[in-house]
């Protein structure tokens, strides 16, 4: 099985590329999509046209499975469903589901819901397509507002690394409507949020050039909360006056939130914690392969150097075969259940057998 990401400038000789990846590969199925740069180990390829390719020997057992969906039954609510039907996966399964949906037809929260129910609890990983035109690859066609991907019967581990460092003390939200929070511990969103900008030691000078979020908690009843705990979001309003911030997506009255701020100094930071916990849960197994998805706000653009994740991984995790993708966003569990994030790195590893 090939696995193909190449950046946009492709898509004129997408034909041709694939023929050229099955006659020198041999492999039995490829699938792929567009990104706005492309990466191995060897390291990252941004603002040039350029073609990743990693072919994996599947043995002629049927532990990755490549499919396509139309954007009608990717959206659907029985796209778990049917995906359960073609590819034989079930949610009882040890393995993920690995999606490259394109851009201009996708709804997260529809596609996740859809996957849901018949494949819980799989595993959702995967990038969003990018580039002008993004297109998607399946076998010898180069085609648009599909869902591609595969459904792997080997359990990953997951590294999702979203470019935050968490900020203030974390609180519980006491009062809430839809997005709109108007309480948390009791006092005004505001007052919490001023309070945890200026607890960072710098925060005159760092804060007004990062990015500011709120971090929700995933377990309720884990404490104490770090890294990798949280689901971070977008704010969406501030209302001075009130108090009231209003996130991205609704909030529930119960839930912990803190604050979190994105730049590179913490995007760094993040993404060393997530390779540490990574290393963690390999233990002793070497990584067979990995896929990396990775935002296209991130690499250069953020840390003003090339190759900073791919060199970091490797510097953490030894050298073995990666490929990835600077994709419009990134799919991923947190704890247990699957997110749609953003600006986010999602390292997915496949340890060799014990």
């Amino acid at each position: 099985m090939a696995l193909v990401f190449a950046t946009a400038d492709a898509y004129r000789h997408g034909g041709e590329l694939l023929g050229a990846v099955r006659a020198v590969t041999g492999a039995g199925s490829i699938v792929g999509c567009s990104g706005a740069g492309v990466l191995t180990e060897r390291g990252e390829a941004e603002g040039v046209a350029a073609v990743a390719v990693m072919v994996v020997a599947t043995g002629g057992a049927p532990a990755i499975r490549p499919f396509v969906l139309p954007v009608s039954e990717a959206l659907g609510a029985d796209a778990g469903a049917e995906l359960s039907r073609s590819t034989g996966m079930a949610g009882s399964e040890d393995g993920c589901l690995l999606i490259l949906p394109d851009p201009t037809t996708l709804s997260p929260d529809d596609l996740l819901f859809g996957l849901g129910g018949r494949l819980d609890p799989v595993p959702v990983v995967g990038g969003v397509a990018a580039g002008m035109p993004p297109f998607e690859l399946y076998a010898a066609d180069v085609i648009c507002g599909t869902l591609t991907g595969l459904a792997i019967s080997m359990p990953p581990v997951v590294g999702v690394a979203q470019a935050c460092e968490p900020i203030g003390e974390p609180y519980v939200v006491t009062d809430v409507v839809a997005n709109a929070i108007h309480s948390i511990g009791g006092r005004p969103p505001v007052q919490v949020l001023r309070e945890a900008i200026e607890s960072v030691p710098d925060y005159a000078e760092r804060v007004p050039r990062a990015g500011v979020f709120a971090g929700l908690a995933v377990d309720v009843g884990k404490s104490p909360l770090g890294r990798g705990d949280f689901v971070v979001r977008s704010l969406a309003g501030l209302d001075q006056e009130s108090g009231t911030i209003t996130l991205a997506e609704p909030v529930f009255v119960g839930q912990t939130v803190q604050f979190q701020i994105r730049d590179a100094r913490a995007a760094h930071e993040d993404l060393e914690a997530m390779l540490d916990r990574t290393r963690a849960a390999l233990g002793a197994r070497p990584p067979a392969f990995g896929v990396y998805f990775n935002c296209a706000g991130r690499g250069q653009g953020l840390y003003g150097v090339a190759d900073h994740d791919v060199t970091l991984i490797r510097e953490r995790l030894g050298d073995w075969p990666l490929i990835g993708f600077f994709g419009n966003g990134e799919f991923a569990p947190v704890g247990t259940e699957n997110f749609f994030h953003t600006y986010t790195g999602v390292l997915v590893l496949f340890p060799q057998p014990g």
